[in-house]
């Protein structure tokens, strides 16, 4: 009807100037009158049918909004079975997976003593460590977590002729390195869960950080849970319970390995903008009748002007073993200034570390130190964890200045670190866009020895360089030296000790 009505329009239109171009006589004047009047009433009808039209189509989009929502309020049919194709789609969506593959060439010279001429602590050798991870998203509250891991130290080692270290590090062991739920606002409280298998890292890892490291590193899981409260959107605290070592199922041989405890961590402190953590832990070992509090702070924080630095100091009170107490002391601290502006962001930095020693053995108290959950290597060196690894008598260190350091642990190839100051001044720096270098220099000493021997315990110097090769892969070179000092010296004139080292070339990809 639209349309007619506009061809209608447009021909009236068009017809005008043709009547005017007639002439202007009193006979044109009234026949060009009367086509008017013919064209008005023309227009009005077609006006009025329009209208009839308009109010036509609005009768029935009424109507067929009212069919619509019938359809809507009626319940959906069931969807047929083959429809069960696009929720599998949806799945893989929340569904990542991804790995490791890592591999690093050792030598090692003298990681128990410091005699060249004996062989037995030297080792050249490939060390392969590969990860599997897979991650479920299921729901916006709810995931889940699993990492299978291979760790080997070379290879043909036979079952019959291997230690137990080499059997949990041969080829053909694959482990759940990591196995854990995560539930968000678990219950609707604002509390998270993380149930199962997990690494337990806490600030630098000076007290937690190291959980069932088997050898060299090849875990470091603990098994239970962690609460997480978030009391404010900076404040959290952490309820965390853990065994590192669950023992025999007999209750009669009390040899479970426990941690517990709370940590706290605001973010950002209102007056000083610094990092705070607060934390009060139990250590159990039924083996030794160990039940130790340890009590500690942490503040950290990085400026905008370059400076950053580190703060952390603990105590230990309770029963170190049985009918003896524990009161120990152990800080961190670390410090260090980066050059924004420069081209290579060179950064120094400088640090000194404390572990308490035993001032008398003898006696029913305890000041060393217990590393806790703080043995993992790289915290103060690979080449000081292979000289503190609990090996008893085939260690240096117990057959020199401090033979009892080893004494409050009963987990083997744990890094008893206690007994020792460490001080460092470092340097590193990115040399070019792919390229990074690190140096360090740590001088350490004993806060006790046994008597007639010095508190110099040695030198150490460590570097490491790293060649960004791509986002996914990267090459690595580390190397480190101790040179001992006189706490090694046993009194004789034959004290002539050799520097330990070790070397390693590292590939690393990660996908």
């Amino acid at each position: 009807m639209i349309k007619k009505f506009s061809t209608v329009a447009l021909a009236g239109l068009l017809a005008l100037p043709s009547l005017a171009s007639a002439g202007s006589s009193d006979a044109t004047i009234e026949a060009l009158e009367r086509q008017m009047q013919e064209m008005t009433k023309m227009f009005n009808q077609q006006i009025n049918a329009l209208k009839s039209e308009i109010s036509d189509l609005k009768a029935k989009d009424q109507q067929m909004s009212k069919e619509m929502s019938s359809v809507a309020a009626a319940p959906a049919p069931a969807a047929p079975q083959v429809a069960a194709a696009p929720a599998a789609a949806s799945w893989t969506d929340n569904f990542m997976m991804g790995g490791r593959v890592r591999m690093r060439g050792y030598n090692l010279q003298n990681v128990w003593n410091f005699n060249d001429d004996m062989d037995n602590d030297n080792w050249d050798v490939f060390r392969h460590k590969t990860d599997i991870w897979l991650k479920v998203d299921p729901t916006e509250k709810v995931s889940g977590f699993i990492q299978l891991s291979n760790q080997n130290w070379g290879e043909g080692v036979s079952q019959e002729d291997a230690t137990n270290w080499e059997i949990d590090n041969m080829s053909n062991k694959v482990f759940i390195d990591n196995a854990y739920i995560d539930v968000k606002e678990m219950f609707d409280l604002p509390v998270n869960a993380r149930i199962g298998r997990q690494n337990v890292i806490y600030g630098s890892g000076f007290v937690l950080f190291d959980g069932n490291s088997q050898f060299g590193s090849t875990s470091i899981f603990l098994d239970g849970v962690k609460l997480s409260w978030n009391i404010t959107d900076n404040v959290m605290l952490d309820g965390l319970y853990f065994k590192d070592w669950e023992g025999s199922r007999d209750n009669d041989n009390n040899d479970d390995i426990t941690v517990g405890g709370a940590y706290l961590t605001n973010k950002a402190c209102p007056l000083t903008g610094a990092k705070q953590e607060f934390y009060v832990l139990n250590r159990s070992d039924e083996n030794l009748d160990k039940d130790m509090w340890m009590y500690g702070i942490r503040l950290s924080d990085k400026l905008d002007c370059g400076f950053d630095y580190s703060l952390e100091g603990a105590i230990q009170k309770g029963d170190a073993m049985e009918d003896v107490d524990q009161d120990a002391l152990g800080y961190k601290l670390d410090a260090g200034y980066t050059f924004k502006e420069a081209d290579m962001k060179p950064r120094l930095y400088m640090g000194y570390a404390f572990l308490s020693g035993d001032e008398d053995p003898n006696d029913d108290d305890s000041e060393r130190w217990d590393v806790f959950y703080g043995g993992h290597a790289p915290q103060f060196g690979d080449i000081i964890a292979w000289k503190y690894l609990n090996v008893g008598a085939n260690n240096a260190i117990a057959n020199t200045y401090d033979p009892t350091y080893n004494e409050l642990s009963s987990t083997g190839g744990e890094a008893v670190f206690s007994n020792f100051g460490i001080f460092s001044l470092g340097a590193s720096a990115a040399l070019t866009k792919n390229l990074s270098a690190d140096f360090r220099y740590s001088l350490m000493t004993a806060d006790e020895t046994a008597s007639g021997f010095d508190d110099d315990i040695g030198d150490v110097y460590q570097l490491t360089m790293k060649y960004q090769y791509s986002k996914k892969l990267a090459f690595r070179l580390y190397g480190a030296m101790f040179d001992p000092g006189d706490a090694f010296d046993d009194g004789t004139n034959t004290w002539d000790e050799d520097e330990a080292t070790e070397v390693f070339i590292e590939a690393d990809y990660r996908f």
